[in-house]
């Protein structure tokens, strides 16, 4: 098994992964995030995160 990742947002990458789903001997998948993955993308991007100075602080905060 191989694995190929193609840039599906531009117009060569949408053409390629069409012809690929044409042939028999491809099996063409999609990775899509898991909505937990999104939510806490989304968080990490508004700034909802937990910091510390190092790990064991992180740590602590963590445990709260």
């Amino acid at each position: 098994m191989a694995t190929v990742i193609i840039n599906e947002k531009t117009k060569e990458g949408k053409r390629l992964i069409e012809f690929l789903r044409t042939q028999n001997y491809v099996t063409v998948t999609e990775d899509i995030p898991s909505a937990q993955l999104i939510r806490s993308m989304n968080e990490a991007k508004t700034g909802k995160v937990i910091r510390g100075k190092n790990i064991h602080d992180l740590l602590s905060k963590l445990k709260e």
